[in-house]
């Protein structure tokens, strides 16, 4: 059986130049602007969002159209394959899992899916190493298995700065946004297989420092260590996501530590300034 992984632009595939790696493909989610629609990481980057959200545009997300995703089931039967194994944004974000069932039961391709509870480069670590592994001839049930393993696993924890963002997004009453601000509260939302990838707010503490520092101890608690990875990322707060990948340094010297701008579709969510972190076994 020849299988093919397909992932969305929440993984981050559009911006890490993975075009030419045969059999992974993808599918880009969508970025609203009152009337306009946006393809992400394609027709709009995660600088041009983050100056929209700077305007004060009130920005919405959606999965990708039917259409578009059964064009790309169509041309993946075209190149050879005739099943799919999805890796896209957790379901409990998203009905882009639904569509894409849909979609191949209309194309009349075998299809199967991971649900890794949650999105950005965990969900592509697992399409990556997935694909490799099938090219090496190993069973797709072996490969299910430690996936399943590494997303037991992994944790995604998102900080947002601005409550007045959540506000405004209808996520958070005006009056908790105003006493939350002036007290300088800062909430840590985070999403997992306990939460079956549903985004549930895990603490709040005051001040971003403590915010960071309670998910690093979090971190700690859970045991992630050399073989595990971490993801960091921000929205436009350079200067955040330095601070952040200093102290995980510190808590976690030998553990391998990447750094990226979040991807628009939870970028749009929780507003500039927020920072995330996300942590995963070692896929092996």
């Amino acid at each position: 059986m020849n299988i093919a992984i397909v992932t969305d632009s929440g993984s981050n595939y559009y911006n890490e130049d993975l075009k030419d790696v045969k059999g992974l493909y993808a599918v880009p989610l969508q970025i609203i602007d009152g009337d306009t629609t946006y393809l992400e990481s394609v027709e709009i980057s995660n600088t041009q969002v983050n100056t929209l959200m700077k305007e004060h545009h009130t920005l919405t997300t959606s999965l990708p159209a039917i259409g578009r995703i059964e064009a790309l089931f169509e041309q993946i039967k075209n190149d050879g394959y005739d099943k799919i194994l999805a890796v896209p944004i957790t379901s409990g974000i998203s009905s882009t899992i639904n569509a894409m069932r849909t979609a191949a039961n209309y194309m009349d391709i075998r299809f199967d899916f991971i649900d890794c509870y949650s999105t950005f480069h965990n969900s592509l670590d697992i399409a990556l190493y997935a694909r490799r592994e099938l090219n090496s001839g190993r069973s797709l049930s072996e490969i299910t298995g430690i996936i399943e393993d590494a997303i037991e696993h992994s944790d995604t924890n998102i900080i947002p700065d601005d409550l007045g963002h959540l506000s405004r997004g209808g996520r958070l009453s005006p009056l908790a946004a105003t006493l939350g601000g002036f007290l300088k509260i800062k909430p840590i939302l985070h999403l997992n297989k306990d939460t079956l990838g549903v985004i549930e707010p895990m603490d709040k503490v005051r001040t971003m420092s403590k915010a960071i520092s309670t998910v690093v101890e979090n971190m700690k608690q859970a045991g992630v260590d050399e073989t595990y990875t971490i993801t960091v990322a921000h929205v436009d707060s350079m200067e955040l996501l330095n601070e952040t990948v200093d102290k995980l340094h510190i808590a976690f010297p030998n553990t391998e530590i990447r750094k990226h701008d979040l991807i628009s579709t939870v970028s749009v969510h929780c507003g500039l300034g927020s920072v995330a972190l996300q942590y995963m076994k070692i896929l092996k």
